[in-house]
């Protein structure tokens, strides 16, 4: 594990092509030696053969009267030889080179018959091997054996320079194949180290820097794609953790320097604490809001939460607020719920018609609606008051942070300012958008905020 891990991917891939590619080159080398061998063999068998053959017609004419040396001679040496025997296997005739020499085999083929063997014969007392084919006779004076023998060195010699050429020839093939492998591996991962680079470089302080991605739809732009998603989430993450301490540092100072300050008038002056003892409990309650809606705002900034993925009943949702809200004041309610299904988080997608409620609910005068349908498969949820409404210029501005239209209220009375932003960012998250709605309706001069979601699609 240590030596791959020093070596590298590079030599490790061009060692490994190098290997496999030796393997090919010796097996295909091995195949055509064999070949070779098989061919040659078969030649020096075919030769020996047909020199016999050339006898043996000559002594079924003739006999062996007027057989002489000369009939007999192949190569006058001693890489071909023929020999023929009488019926006694005593050597009647013969090449010059094996005069005097005994029978070179023991096989004594009947006539018209042929035995194929391969013996040492020793002729050149060196043991070399040699292809004999034994072929019996029938002729005048006869039976005869006639015994043609080939060297098998000069097919042995063929073969070994063959294979030393092949090798020869390998060597730089090999080298080559190395080369050029290595040259192929550095470039496919020279963008994999340009985004080795790239991300190294980037700092925590700023992840807005993205991996270049190479051309083509290979693996490396892949990994270049992925690098760049995460990088995204990253930095969504960040500015998400940035604008929580942000808007936490904003907006906590308020309660938490009224605590501080009524704690300090208390410990100055007890015969006050019964006093501000009410402020205290309203700015610790102010505070946890505050803390809860930054919370969830600050999810709703993080793209990498992504929310539940569940069938939800929007009409069950806009009937559960109708009576939640029915049961808390004197306002008139409206419910039109009509069927509206959607795919999500059923607790953040409550929380978002909650604050669209109670929102209606803290600048009605007297009735509140609430709504629910489905059009062109989108669903939507209405809610609409008959309070004051919100002033053209401002329809936008209210889905922003700590944005409070209402200048005379105290700010304790005002809400954090986060309840319409939180609607946003869980609708977003959804897929959908929130916004406010030109309804023209007598009943309900007020504000009248929507959301559209895309419709629940079974799979």
């Amino acid at each position: 594990m240590r030596l791959r891990a020093v070596i590298g991917v590079r030599v490790r891939t061009t060692a490994v092509a190098v290997v496999v590619l030796a393997l090919a080159i010796a097996v295909a080398c091995v195949v055509v030696v064999v070949l070779l061998e098989e061919s040659l063999d078969r030649s020096v068998t075919e030769s020996a053969r047909s020199a016999g053959r050339q006898v043996a017609i000559q002594l079924v004419r003739e006999g062996a009267r007027d057989l002489s040396a000369s009939d007999v001679a192949s190569t006058g040496d001693t890489e071909a030889v023929t020999q023929v025997l009488d019926k006694n296997n005593v050597p009647i005739a013969g090449d010059p080179a094996i005069t005097g020499h005994p029978p070179l085999t023991a096989n004594r083929p009947a006539p018209g018959r042929e035995t194929v063997e391969t013996l040492p014969l020793g002729l050149n007392g060196d043991g070399a091997d040699y292809r004999v084919v034994s072929q019996g006779v029938s002729g005048p004076g006869g039976p005869f054996i006639v015994i043609s023998a080939r060297s098998l060195e000069p097919v042995t010699e063929a073969s070994t320079r063959l294979t030393l050429l092949l090798a020869l020839i390998s060597l730089p093939l090999l080298a080559i194949a190395g080369f050029a492998v290595y040259r192929s591996v550095g470039a496919a991962l020279r963008p994999v180290e340009r985004m080795r680079r790239t991300v190294a470089e980037v700092s925590t302080r700023d992840l807005t820097t993205r991996v270049p991605l190479p051309p083509g739809r290979d693996e490396v732009h892949r990994l270049a794609v992925t690098l760049n998603e995460m990088l995204t989430r990253l930095h969504s993450a960040q500015a998400a953790q940035r604008r929580f301490v942000a808007d936490a540092s904003h907006e906590l100072r308020s309660p938490l320097s009224t605590i501080s300050t009524a704690l300090d008038v208390s410990g100055r002056h007890p015969e006050t604490t019964g006093e501000l003892v009410p402020v205290i409990t309203r700015e610790t309650a102010r505070l946890r809001e505050l803390v809860d809606d930054l919370l969830m705002l600050a999810r709703t900034d993080d793209t990498t939460d992504q929310p539940a993925s569940t069938e939800v009943d929007l009409d069950d949702i806009v009937r559960a607020e109708g009576r939640r809200i029915s049961a808390e004041g004197p306002l008139r309610i409206e419910v039109r719920a009509g069927p509206a299904k959607v795919r999500g988080s059923e607790a953040q997608l409550r929380r978002a018609v909650r604050n669209l409620v109670d929102n209606a609910r803290g600048h009605a005068r007297e009735r509140v609606r609430v709504a629910s349908w489905v059009h062109d498969a989108t669903a939507v949820v209405e809610v609409s008051d008959d309070g004051p409404g919100v002033a053209p210029e401002d329809r936008e501005r209210v889905f922003e942070r700590f944005v409070r239209l209402d200048a005379s209220r105290q700010r304790g009375h005002g809400g954090t300012g986060l309840g319409l932003p939180i609607v946003a960012g869980i609708v977003a998250r959804h897929g959908g958008r929130a916004s406010y709605a030109d309804v023209t309706d007598p009943s309900y001069p007020g504000a009248h905020f929507r959301i559209e979601l895309p419709c629940f699609e079974e799979d």
